[in-house]
């Protein structure tokens, strides 16, 4: 069974996921490199998308708020020590791994089967994840260390919730210039419009544009769905897929499965996991179209990564709970307080994990 609310709601859903695809493809847009090519080597290319993308959702959501969307839409859960561990556990996934959630799925869209048995991984890890939830982690994890009640300023205030992204912008605008002022950098703030050309297009978009892009989509999702996830309705696939194994009756048993992932009981097809299979498709058509498409078979030494990196993230992203999406990107911009949490978690495994994989040749910070 398909729940969605009207016609127009799932073709927006289509769009919306199809537009994902093509941006994280265009862009090579991917949170682990955002954050492992800065600690490596000071790479801003990605980190300045990612962050033009939060603002710009910080701005849109809060707008759409002012004007009526309901806060049941946005995903504002307790937090406390579980945020952070298990964000760093994910954190560690993502570098090791070689890609974050959405990373991994736009990637295997252009064909890359490393990418794929990531994907695999992290889906195994779900399952053993829902297997332990009721035996360790629910009792002696989220009881002991999920103590505060979760906290988003943007939801807060209301109304008045537009004039924080607003000053940011106008923060971040001043301190660009200042830095130009004193001849720190140069052009960070000019858009490359001319990167999207439908002339060359095997040319990569500019990360700015696409991060901008990414956050007009996900106020979309805002106000369409909800809060944007990837790891939670790719937890929701994996549940269906498994009651065909294991039968039903073993998933409404399952504390972790029958309230958690699929809240109430509700198993059915939602337009967050049809959001996931139209992500993957855009990013297909558009390396496909871009001449990036191609079956990319996995390199024997990367097999180990793509196995031990799709579990932690899987185990991570329901430790935390919630990935670099539902935390980072939409947690930040909804100015969350677990968002915070866990995305401090996140970049602290980062960190930690790109200085160990380079540590032969070391890195910038």
């Amino acid at each position: 069974m398909i729940e969605y609310s009207g016609l127009l709601s799932l073709i927006l859903t289509i769009i919306i996921g199809i537009g994902f695809g093509v941006l994280l493809q265009k862009g090579r847009f991917c949170f682990t490199s955002a954050l492992r090519d800065y600690v490596a080597f000071k790479d801003t290319r990605v980190l300045y998308g990612l962050l033009i993308g939060i603002i710009t959702m910080m701005l849109g959501t809060s707008i759409a708020y002012s004007l009526g969307v309901s806060n049941s839409h946005f995903w504002i859960p307790n937090y406390g020590l579980s945020n952070i561990i298990g964000g760093f556990v994910f954190g560690i996934g993502m570098v090791y791994g070689g890609g974050c959630a959405s990373g991994t799925l736009y990637r295997a869209g252009e064909g890359y089967l490393h990418y794929w048995l990531l994907l695999i991984s992290a889906c195994a890890g779900y399952v053993i994840f829902a297997s332990l939830f009721s035996i360790f982690f629910f009792p002696y994890f989220f009881t002991p260390l999920q103590i505060f009640e979760g906290f988003s300023l943007i939801e807060s205030l209301g109304q008045t919730s537009v004039l924080v992204p607003i000053l940011i912008i106008l923060s971040c605008v001043l301190y660009l210039k200042k830095k130009q002022q004193l001849g720190l950098i140069t052009n960070i703030s000019k858009f490359n419009i001319s990167s999207i050309s439908i002339n060359n297009l095997q040319s990569a978009w500019d990360a700015k544009i696409v991060g901008f892009g990414m956050g007009i989509f996900a106020t979309l999702w805002f106000i369409v769905w909800g809060t944007l996830s990837v790891t939670g309705p790719q937890a929701r696939w994996v549940g269906l897929t498994y009651s065909n194994i294991i039968g039903m009756e073993a998933l409404q048993e399952n504390i972790y499965w029958n309230n958690v992932v699929f809240s109430g009981g509700n198993f059915s097809i939602s337009l967050d996991m049809i959001m996931l299979l139209f992500l993957i498709f855009g990013s297909f058509i558009s390396a496909y179209f871009s001449g990036d498409f191609k079956i990319r078979m996995i390199k024997k030494n990367r097999v180990q990564n793509a196995i031990i990196g799709g579990m932690l993230m899987g185990f991570g992203s329901r430790m935390a709970p919630g990935c670099n999406i539902s935390n980072t990107f939409s947690g930040l911009a909804f100015l969350s307080v677990s968002g915070f949490v866990t995305s401090l978690g996140l970049v602290l495994g980062v960190y930690i994990a790109t200085h160990w994989m380079f540590r032969k040749v070391g890195c910038a910070i």
